[in-house]
């Protein structure tokens, strides 16, 4: 199997686009809105329901919190199909599948599992974060190539695919913000989010020129790090205030 690749639900639901993978008998790849490129899939979340089909097919629907996964097993996958016969929902599931996109009349994604395990909740809370960071850093990425433009034909794709726009993207990070805001803590410590005071420090550190830097510039680059608007907009507040820095224009920020 090829590497799994991580995205949430909510994402996986408006994926369209898939491609060869330029071998036989190798699965189709899929390339997600974000950028995310893969036959297979990496999920976690809250196994809610199983329902069995006509031709000894098993219909599983597995939540995260940014939406749900459709799962469809044969008795080909004798494990999975053992599991999920014997399954007493609701149970948190860890599962590694390879994704199937239908383009016909009953357009959506799929996912054919491959190996499914029951799991605690820190498991599936693990899986969210590692999973909204990945997540953000794709978003960052697609930022910088709507930006600056790129030679990455998967970002290209995507960008053009989807009609990717910076509203897009901010969606997108809401959508991660949202799947962090259901974790309370994981085994070790609490869960560290993005201080947006200081993602704006080195923001600004980074993209400041001899007469700073507007802060409108800015606000798509901190989306991609998991920062609003609201929040740039504050923490540049308090770093003039803080005397960290002064605005030599209206709209413009620079460090003192």
């Amino acid at each position: 199997m090829t590497a799994l690749i991580r995205i949430f639900a909510g994402e996986l639901s408006g994926t369209t686009l898939q491609k060869d993978a330029g071998s036989k008998p190798s699965p189709q790849l899929m390339i997600t809105p974000s950028g995310a490129c893969g036959s297979y899939l990496l999920l976690a979340g809250a196994l809610t329901r199983v329902e069995k089909k006509p031709g000894e097919f098993l219909q599983t629907w597995v939540a995260d919190p940014t939406g749900m996964f459709n799962l469809s097993t044969g008795k080909q996958e004798e494990e999975v199909f053992a599991v999920l016969e014997k399954v007493e929902p609701p149970v948190f599931v860890l599962v590694t599948g390879e994704v199937q996109v239908s383009r016909g009349i009953k357009k959506g994604v799929v996912v054919r599992p491959l190996t499914i395990r029951t799991v605690d909740r820190a498991t599936r809370d693990s899986w969210i974060i590692v999973t909204a960071e990945q997540t953000l850093a794709r978003l960052e990425v697609l930022e910088l190539a709507i930006r600056n433009g790129t030679d990455d034909q998967v970002i290209r794709q995507a960008i053009n695919h989807y009609h990717v726009s910076m509203v897009q993207i901010r969606s997108l990070v809401d959508m991660v913000e949202e799947a962090l805001s259901k974790v309370s803590s994981i085994s070790g410590g609490a869960i560290v989010v993005p201080d947006p005071r200081e993602v704006l420090l080195e923001l600004i550190k980074t993209h400041s020129g001899p007469r700073g830097v507007n802060i409108s510039e800015l606000l798509p680059i901190a989306a991609g790090k998991g920062i609003r608007e609201d929040q740039v907009i504050a923490a540049a507040r308090q770093l003039v205030e803080e005397d960290e820095c002064y605005q030599p224009a209206a709209g413009a920020i620079k460090l003192l």
